[in-house]
Formats: C-alpha cells, structure tokens, sequence
C-alpha cells in the first residue's frame, strides 16, 4: 500500500516535470515545494528517474484496465465506443508525463515503447475483433476489420497529436470522442 507522502510526491513532481520540464526539475525543489524532507523523498525513491518512472508507470497502468474491459465488453458497437473514450480520456490524463519523458528522460523512449506495443497489438486485435463480430451480425458493412482498426487507431492517435501539436486541448474529451465515432460509423457523406 502506498502512503499519502509516496502520493503527495508524486502529485508534486508531475506539476513541475510538466510546468518547467524533467531536467530543470531538483530534488531540492520537489523537497520544497512538498514541505517534505529530501530524506523521506529518497526513502521513497532512490532519485529523480524512480520517479518519473513512477509516474510512467501509474499512466501506463491504466493500459490493462483498458484491455481488461474491452475483453469484458462482447458488444462490438460498445467495445469500440469504450475503447475510442478510453483511448481519448488515456491521452489526455497522460499525454504530459509521457512527453517529458520521451523528451528528457535517457532510455524513456524505448522503455515505453516496449510496453506501448504489446498495448496496441492488444487493443488493435480487440478493435478488430469487435469489427469482424460487427459484420457477421451485420450492424456493420463487409470491410477489412484490420484495416478498419488501424483507421480507428490512426483516428484515435491523430486527436492526440493535434492536441499535443496544437497545445489546445478540447472542450471535453467525451465531445472529442462523439465527433470521431460520428465520422468513424457513418462518414460525413449526406
């Protein structure tokens, strides 16, 4: 079980990893702005990499949840709803430790590269899945479930991209998500 300090440090590195980046980031200074001594910080983690990693981790930890309730859902209309909010709610909560570490932290790239692609092999399968169960009960059209994952994939990675690219985020994450199933299940054809 982890403590409130374990929390509050975590909860205080992300901000200034964000606000003012990873390597600009002390130990000093998360020690000042938590009120908690560098002692019990380093109790808790041996240095500044643990954690960012921590916070990696508690990002990425929500990846198997994600895979868990789309194995749960057998609808496919609803698999691929709840995975595109997912996926969507997923980028925003974490879209800003995972630049950091991309950017800042040695070996973040290819750590979370690793665990990403196992992620999407995953998610795409199931995304897959519930297209190619949609067409045999046919709610939906004949096409390339695979193919049509990737689009719904390439949707999904996109809305994250003009996000991070643009620094506007959306009204909401619920709205971004309704226009891109909208165009996603019925195109914009009239």
């Amino acid at each position: 079980m982890t403590s409130e300090t374990y929390h509050k440090i975590l909860q205080t590195a992300r901000l200034l990893f964000v606000q003012q980046g990873y390597t600009a980031t002390s130990m000093r200074q998360l020690a000042g702005q938590t009120g908690i001594g560098k002692a019990t910080i380093y109790h808790h983690f041996p240095d500044k990499q643990a954690i960012v990693m921590a916070l990696l981790k508690e990002s990425t930890s929500r990846m198997d949840e994600t895979l868990r309730i789309l194995q749960d859902e057998q609808d496919p209309r609803r698999r691929i709803q709840v995975a595109a909010t997912e996926s969507v709610n997923f980028f925003f909560d974490s879209a800003d430790i995972i630049q950091v570490v991309r950017r800042e932290v040695a070996d973040g790239r290819e750590q979370m590269q690793s665990g990403f692609m196992n992620f999407f092999q995953q998610f795409m399968a199931l995304l897959a899945d519930a297209i190619r169960r949609g067409i045999a009960q046919g709610l939906f059209r004949p096409v390339d479930p695979a193919e049509m994952a990737r689009v719904l994939m390439t949707m999904l990675q996109g809305t994250f991209a003009m996000g991070y690219l643009s620094g506007i985020r959306p009204e909401s994450p619920q709205k971004t998500v309704d226009a891109l199933l909208d165009v996603f299940f019925h195109g914009i054809d009239a």
